[in-house]
């Protein structure tokens, strides 16, 4: 049988960021989110470019982690970071370009000499 979201979940509000979270800096998010971020070594290759006042927290990644474990292992920093610090975090990956450089030579241009 397929699962299927329940239609009461669907309809409820997203957490909301506390007020605590909101009068904080930018730079002070930030440290917050480092500090639970070095507390686990699955978290090191991490590091956070904002933590914006809504509850968006934009992080990048150092080092390239497999596509099969960087969702659950997102999920979970989340999860985390709901837990102890606020549940109105929302965790987003800074966008990469293509890597891969077959990929890249599309709309490529050649000068006529």
């Amino acid at each position: 049988m397929p699962n299927f979201i329940n239609k009461i979940f669907a309809n409820q509000d997203s957490p909301k960021v506390t007020s605590e979270w909101r009068n904080h800096t930018n730079e002070a998010r930030v440290k917050l989110i480092l500090r639970e971020l070095a507390k686990d070594k699955l978290y090191e290759k991490f590091g956070v470019l904002k933590a914006e006042s809504s509850g968006q927290v934009i992080l990048k990644i150092e080092q390239t982690i497999p596509a099969n474990e960087r969702g659950i292992l997102l999920l979970n920093l989340e999860k985390k970071l709901k837990k102890n610090i606020d549940s109105g975090i929302t965790l987003w990956l800074e966008p990469i370009g293509d890597k891969s450089k077959l990929r890249n030579l599309r709309g490529i241009s050649f000068k006529e000499i």
